[in-house]
């Protein structure tokens, strides 16, 4: 019944008419209307056992692109739909991969799913692991439930491969799980990926199986793990030139291209690191904008401002639930001194719109509590209007005067 419902509820939302409205068959909004189509097929299929999708692709081939590499609607549906489509063993596979660098609670849900481990290996050596399990999974649209056994073999980096399919028998997955593992302890990682194949079959499942959100997460972790290894590597590489650096800036040579690269990722990851670890140096974070100002934007990207807005944003939410800490207001106030004169694009809008709420709500009883006689709310108010004048907010001061 609740199949039935969830194959209607899709028939509905495939006549959705902004889907229509544009020229372009690639467009977000018609691809996601023939995805609604992809999923009733994937259901009739599965409720009447009659697969409509041969007909389907036969009438919407004959819909034509204007982007010449996007062909048809045949080569669309191929191309973005039916890599979207989720199936068991996709979702068992997004399960399997993620666990590989996450842990999961007994019970974890994700997206519509409801993931429950009945068995679970995990091996660890070096940057490689190893996770072979089987996996109770539960849609919560539709109350099935599928029992799928996974093998995951991660490599280090991106490289990653595994497989999900469900055996004959508990002896069947048991020793396919025991030889498999027996194989990893070896470090015969080419075997393992050989056994894997073998027992789980085609597909082969990799990062790119992962849900899109879940892929970026992992993946900027990796790019992460990879940056901080480049940045050690160049750290060296500075710290050992450093006094020939400044000798030849002294005499007005130019640097050799490799040592001044290796220099600005260095300096724009010490950066970064102050304004990301929640624990700011500020008159190291003051040192280093100076050195890095003359380098323009060699070191001051998008990546510091990234960094800063972030920052800010948290300082000023801080400040936001617990406005009476003045040490909290002081440091953003001095961040801000610090970062908003760089040309780096840095976008206040949220820092701004905290700070604004802020005014409106405890400036005035702060501003009550001063009047009265109380020290400590008179400091509060006063560094909350030095901030606001940092942030743009300008006379608020006469505003609050006003006000009584």
């Amino acid at each position: 019944m609740f199949k039935l419902l969830e194959l209607q509820r899709h028939a509905m939302l495939m006549y959705t008419s902004c889907g229509w409205f544009f020229d372009e068959l690639s467009g977000i909004e018609t691809v996601q209307v023939i995805q609604y189509a992809a999923r009733v097929i994937q259901l009739a299929k599965e409720i009447f056992g009659e697969d409509c999708e041969p007909a389907f692709l036969e009438r919407l081939e004959k819909a034509k692109s204007n982007i010449p590499e996007h062909g048809d609607g045949r080569v669309i549906y191929q191309k973005f739909v039916k890599p979207a489509m989720i199936d068991w063993h996709k979702a068992a596979a997004h399960y399997a991969i993620s666990s590989v660098f996450q842990e999961f609670s007994k019970a974890t849900r994700v997206f519509s799913f409801t993931f429950e481990d009945e068995h679970r290996e995990f091996h660890v050596t070096g940057k490689t692991k190893l996770a072979v399990g089987r996996v109770r999974i539960t849609s919560e649209i539709t109350q099935e439930v599928e029992v799928l056994s996974y093998g995951i073999l991660y490599m280090g980096e991106h490289n990653l491969i595994g497989g999900v399919c469900k055996f004959a028998s508990p002896e069947a997955e048991a020793a396919a799980a025991k030889e498999i593992s027996d194989v990893y302890q070896t470090a015969d990682f080419t075997q393992v990926i050989r056994l894997v194949d073998r027992h789980f079959g085609s597909p082969s499942y990799t990062l790119k199986s992962l849900f899109k959100d879940e892929q970026r997460r992992i993946l900027d972790d990796i790019v992460a793990s990879a940056r901080e290894d480049l940045e050690s590597r160049f750290r060296l590489i500075t710290e050992r030139y450093a006094p020939l650096m400044k000798f030849l800036e002294s005499a007005g040579a130019p640097l050799p291209g490799g040592l001044q690269m290796a220099w600005d990722l260095t300096l724009r990851g010490d950066i970064r690191r102050q304004l990301s670890n929640g624990h700011t140096d500020l008159e190291h974070l003051k040192a280093l904008l100076q050195e890095a100002q003359p380098r323009g934007t060699d070191v001051l990207n998008v990546d510091i401002s990234y960094a800063a807005r972030n920052r800010m944003e948290r300082l000023m939410q801080k400040i936001a639930e617990k406005p009476e800490d003045v040490n909290q207001i002081k440091e953003l106030q001095e961040i801000a001194s610090l970062i908003m004169p760089l040309p780096i694009g840095l976008n206040l809008a949220e820092v701004q719109n905290t700070y604004w709420h802020l005014k409106q709500t405890a400036l005035p009883e702060f501003q009550r509590r001063a009047f009265a006689g109380d020290a400590a709310a008179q400091q509060s108010l006063s560094e909350l209007l030095a901030l606001g004048e940092r942030l743009g907010f300008a006379s608020q001061a006469l505003e609050l005067a006003q006000g009584q």
